[in-house]
Order: structure tokens, then sequence, then C-alpha cells
């Protein structure tokens, strides 16, 4: 069996023992998409990142909704995660000078510079009609 399309949709406490659980149920979906071992650590460590900012940064560190989502596609893994927190404006983001140099980097930008370099492509949209939907593709 292959999986070409999985949705997982929970509320997940912030604690470690949900996290865990959560990425756990993910990693199962990764591994069953793909057999490239350079392709799964990207999607781990991409699904990682998108859930710790999801219930960092969207829900200020509390419980909230995620939603993740994986489907392949011919040529790629399209990766992604949704929240109802509290937003981010994707139009106040400037790639170009956090991924330019990680020595410039501050404080904030870290979670989205590390996922603009696992992806071959990453969209940043509102979450209709709360938070935010990030999407990556990494191809196969």
């Amino acid at each position: 069996m292959q999986i070409l399309k999985y949705k997982l949709e929970a509320y997940i406490p912030f604690n470690n023992d949900s996290i865990e659980k959560f990425l756990f149920l993910c990693e199962e979906t990764i591994n069953n998409l793909t057999s490239d071992k350079e392709v799964i650590f990207k999607l781990k460590s991409a699904t990682h990142e998108l859930l710790i900012n999801s219930l960092e940064h969207g829900y200020g560190k509390t419980s909230g909704k995620v939603t993740f989502l994986m489907e392949k596609t011919e040529h790629s893994i399209i990766l992604e995660m949704t929240d109802e927190g509290s937003g981010l404006n994707p139009s106040t983001l400037d790639f170009e000078k956090q991924c330019a140099d990680i020595d410039s980097t501050s404080d904030r930008g870290w979670g989205l510079m590390i996922l603009k370099k696992l992806s071959d492509n990453m969209v940043i949209a509102p979450n209709k009609p709360k938070g935010t939907k990030i999407s990556l593709s990494i191809s196969t």
C-alpha cells in the first residue's frame, strides 16, 4: 500500500507528550509516502518546525487546532500545516534578508528560514477565517 493523500486534524495541548504523539502520527505517514531518506528527513524536519511554530506563535504556547495535510504528486510531496491561531501577515516577511546570512538572523525568523531551506517552494497564506496556512513542496 502507498498513501497518496493524508489529512490529520487534531486539537493539541502544548505539552511534550501531545506534541510527540502528533509528530509520531505524521512521521508514520511520511514513511509510507516515500522511502527516499533525504526526502524523509526534509519532511520530518519541516513537520516538526511547522507544528512548533503553530503552537508557539499561533497559539502563544497554549492548546490549539492544527491540520496536517500531505499529498504525493508525480514529482513532489506537498506538506501543508494550518492553524487557527493569531495569524501571520506574509507581506511583512523578507525572505531574502532572513535567508541571506544565518549570522544576521535575529531571534525571530529561524523557523521560516529553516522551512525555506528544506523545501523547493513555500507559500504562506491566511487560513480563513483565522490563522495561518503554510504549504511546502519537496521534490521526490
